[in-house]
Formats: C-alpha cells, structure tokens, sequence
C-alpha cells in the first residue's frame, strides 16, 4: 500500500470575535472569543485517502516537532490515526517538548485532529476548537468560513469578526529532496527564506528529519529575537521596563541555544543543505 504525503503548511492564525453591538473599535480586549494557535495541515497515510491531518499547538516549534513524530509513527502503524487506536499521545507530546520549552512554556498546548476528530489533546482545549475542526474536516479555515461559524461557535446572531492567518512554514517533498520555505521575522522587517536537504545517493531523506531541521531553525529565530531585545536593553537602547524576560532565562536561552547550534551542525554535517536566498545570520557556521 502506498505511503501519501502532502505539503505540510504550518499558519500562525488569530481569530477575534467581537459582539456586533459594541461601538467601540476591533480591540482585541473587547472580543468575546479569541482563538490563537499555529495549526497545521497536512494530508498523510497509507492509502489512495489519506487522512487529513491537523495539528494545532502553542508554539511553531514544538509544534512541528510533533507533526515529525506522528509522520514516524504513522509510518511504522497505518492505523495510528484511527479512531480508538490506543496510541500513547501524552509520550509523544512530552518528546516533542524541549526541557526549555517544558521550563519557560508552562502554558504550552496541543491537539491533534484526524479528519475533523480530534485524537488527543495536551491541557484544556477552547470547545470552539473542536467545533471548527469537526466542521473543516482538515480543509482551510478561513474568513469565510468562519463567519458561518460565528453563529454557532459563540451563540451570538450579531457578531462581526478579525481574521490574521500568515503561512509560517511551508515543507514540501520533491523527487530529489525535501523544500522548506520559512517566514523570518528579524527585527524591524520581515523576510522568508528557504532550506533544501537533497535526497542522498540512492534514498531518500526522511520526512521527520527535515520538519526537525525547520523546528530548530525556527526556535532559534525566536530565541535571536528574544535576546535582540535583551541586548537593546542592556546597551540603554531600550529602557530596563522592556526587558521581556529575567536573566536567569537570558541564561537558559544561552543553553538552548548552545543545543540548537548543535542539532543544526549535525544535520549539515549528514545531509546536502543549501539555502535561498542565504541562511539566516543566527544560525552557526555551516562550513
């Protein structure tokens, strides 16, 4: 039976739902309902009808990192996504959890959906959630799609709503290798760069590696713009009321950091990687 994999697109999407007789302006504040999360689509499985998969969760790496682990364990059991199937979900959303982001994400969450069924969930999920994915089935959720929602999802007839969705993370699987588009949020603009791991000499790459290799440089992008700001503040650029995090974590990002540089490394030293335009300045040395 054949293995379907379809272009992985992670979105970083807000939906604010605010009620239609308040006058005041589209301040998040005044929404009634504010669903936030990095979701994940993607379509995988061992049939002619794959299953459609979305993953949503707190944050693009772990996030990622879990999609990696189920693309493995769907691999190794057809049936992992099938209803009732007694997968170990707690194990696999501890793994794709960092000790970093275990430490300073305590709020941290996931929920994995099959075809619109939700599988498992990491702390209490919004039922709004449930019930947009039950009704999407894997599909886009979108501004249309919402406003047909808002009646139900927040019992409300006059609602008016603010949707953002911006593509963060775009992994798609070639004849020759593995494409990764990012967006690149460096201070004071916004770019998007790519990565490409080519097929090694008579196989080919496997899938979880490289959504592994995108979770990595993504984090590190987070964790370069974190301490950007820190530096500002220590330097007098920024006053001491912007500093958006305590030393002790200025620290822990430093060891993060020190892992991530690490795993990054390794993965150019086994695999054919390049970049387009150019790899971004945080990462390390790739020669």
């Amino acid at each position: 039976m054949a293995f379907t994999v379809g272009i992985l697109t992670l979105y970083r999407e807000k939906s604010l739902f605010f009620d239609g007789a308040h006058p005041g302006p589209d301040l998040e504040e005044y929404a009634r309902l504010k669903i936030c999360s990095n979701r994940v689509t993607w379509a995988l499985g061992h049939s002619d009808k794959p299953t459609k998969l979305v993953v949503r969760g707190h944050n693009v790496p772990s996030t990622l990192r879990l999609c990696g682990l189920i693309y493995d364990l769907v691999r190794g059991n057809p049936t992992a996504l099938n209803s009732g199937v007694n997968t170990n979900w707690d194990q696999l959303f501890a793994d794709a959890s960092s000790d970093y982001d275990t430490k300073f994400n305590p709020n941290r969450w996931f929920s994995v959906y099959a075809n619109g069924e939700r599988l498992a969930a990491l702390s209490e999920i919004d039922p709004a959630i449930d019930m947009l994915e039950a009704k999407a089935k894997g599909n886009e959720i979108d501004e249309i799609f919402l406003k047909k929602m808002a009646t139900e999802i927040t019992d409300r007839r006059s609602i008016r709503l603010r949707h953002d969705s911006t593509a963060a993370i775009i992994l798609n699987i070639m004849s020759d290798g593995i494409r990764c588009a990012l967006i690149d949020r460096r201070p004071g603009k916004n770019a998007g760069f790519s990565f490409k791991i080519q097929n090694p000499p008579g196989k080919r790459i496997r899938v979880s590696a490289a959504i592994h290799m995108a979770a990595d440089i993504f984090e590190m992008q987070n964790l370069y713009a974190i301490v950007s700001r820190v530096e500002k503040v220590l330097s007098g650029e920024l006053p001491k009321s912007a500093m958006p995090i305590s030393l002790d974590h200025v620290e822990a990002i430093q060891l993060r950091n020190s892992q991530l540089k690490e795993l990054i490394k390794s993965g150019h030293d086994t695999y054919d990687i390049s970049y387009r335009p150019a790899p971004p300045p945080y990462l390390p040395p790739l020669i």
